[in-house]
């Protein structure tokens, strides 16, 4: 038998647990006993947000279960934990999958307790405010982060290739031609970013549109096209990795990036975090993302894209929200966290850091306060079916190209037909 996808069992999962919320008092779903806290991520994540735990523990005496999983087996299991009333009380919630709980009822409106039990006074904007929607405040952010370019200078001086500090993606493509034709045979100017539907976001926006408008996609199939065509030629070229080696590069250890097979790659800029670490001779920087013209940053912008959230059907909403406020204001929580969850999300915190302006974080920390007056506003909160386009329709899309198997243009149409349906489902 086949397993159903995430969407079908993050879809049947939330609305099984939104139904009897309307009709009977939340607060009954779960009995007495420890605090339950969940959360997803690697390691990194897991010894930061358990220090911050073990710190809260030890101010408070609050008795605390703790649940974590890699990214992909979370949704899964939450699903079936809030379908079954027995999820926990406070939980990571990313804004892939946010609007999927969030619209159907499943996580309680903070509006309330901010201001109150919750103070995010000193929280950046982006932190305080990515988790509002028309209906209220369903999470509080744990991060600001923007998109970026990760590069290795040093990488890349050793072909005399030197990276511009702002660029277009003419400009990205003249580099990265020049870095592999200078590197070599099985070097490359770029990693494969065309399957990365959030990089795509920065794209559209360039070309006058967010992704969404409300719950419909907003655009057009013609600069999907683009996009593709775009990447299918950098890998025609020899700039970008053919399909087969991107296939066997999707993780921070494979990447090609982390392979020294070429000198830039693309994520969320607290990752340099992530990569720094694979490559300790080598010292890694973040930069812009190409724009439409060199310095254009017009398509970047700054967010939380994960949140603190209370489920509606716990019985400890009061002890969870005074653990929330912890774990956001707290410098014992900050500097436990890091930069694992993304930029901390206020001045006090990154300055609790008290990182060297040479280090990773202190990079990933500047980067931040150099672009957040230049870059575009927020979007509003992804809408439900995001997860399933981000997660695997779009980067189907940019390996049916890279393969032969579709072409540009039947691949975005294809997407725009299959975008409303899961939109409109």
């Amino acid at each position: 038998m086949s397993r159903p996808s995430r969407r079908a069992v993050l879809g049947a999962g939330v609305a099984a647990a939104a139904v009897p919320l309307a009709g009977c008092n939340p607060n009954s779903a779960q009995g007495d006993g420890d605090l339950r806290v969940s959360w997803y991520g690697g390691q990194p994540v897991h010894d930061g947000v358990e220090g911050a735990l073990a710190a809260f523990t030890e101010q408070t005496g609050t008795a605390l279960t703790t649940e974590k999983a890699p990214f992909d087996d979370y949704w899964d299991k939450l699903a079936t934990q809030v379908a079954g009333r027995q999820g926990p009380d406070l939980l990571r919630m990313s804004m892939t999958w946010f609007s999927e709980y969030a619209d159907r009822g499943a996580l309680v409106d903070l509006s309330e307790r901010v201001g109150d039990s919750i103070d995010v006074s000193g929280l950046d904007e982006e932190a305080a405010e990515s988790g509002r929607t028309d209906e209220g405040l369903f999470g509080i952010g744990q991060s600001s982060i923007t998109q970026a370019t990760f590069r290795n200078p040093d990488l890349a001086a050793e072909h005399d290739i030197e990276l511009p500090e702002t660029w277009s993606w003419d400009d990205f493509r003249t580099v990265g031609a020049e870095f592999a034709e200078a590197a070599g045979k099985g070097m490359y100017g770029t990693t494969d970013a065309g399957g990365d539907f959030q990089l795509f976001a920065v794209w559209a926006r360039q070309h006058g549109t967010d992704l969404f408008d409300g719950a419909s996609l907003a655009v057009d199939a013609e600069i999907i096209e683009e996009w593709l065509v775009f990447w299918d030629q950098l890998r025609e070229d020899g700039i970008a990795p053919p399909p087969d080696v991107s296939a066997e590069s999707d993780s921070f250890e494979t990447s090609q990036f982390s392979q020294l097979h070429t000198a830039v790659t693309f994520g969320w800029v607290q990752q340099l975090t992530f990569f720094q670490p694979l490559l300790p001779d080598h010292a890694l920087v973040p930069g812009d993302v190409p724009g439409a013209s060199a310095g254009d940053l017009s398509g970047q912008f700054l967010k939380a894209l994960d949140f603190w959230c209370l489920l509606a059907t716990s019985t400890k909403q009061d002890e969870a929200a005074e653990l929330l406020d912890f774990l956001i204001t707290s410098p014992e929580a900050a500097t436990s966290i890091g930069l694992t969850l993304g930029v901390p999300p206020s001045q006090a915190a990154r300055d609790a850091l008290e990182t060297s302006p040479d280090s990773p974080e202190g990079r990933a920390i500047d980067y931040v306060e150099r672009v957040k007056e230049q870059v575009g506003p927020s979007p509003a909160p992804w809408p439900p079916g995001y997860g399933a386009l981000q997660g695997v329709e779009f980067p189907k899309l940019n390996q049916d190209v890279g393969f032969g198997r579709s072409t540009p243009s039947a691949a975005a149409a294809a997407f725009a037909e299959t975008a409303a349906g899961v939109l409109g489902g």
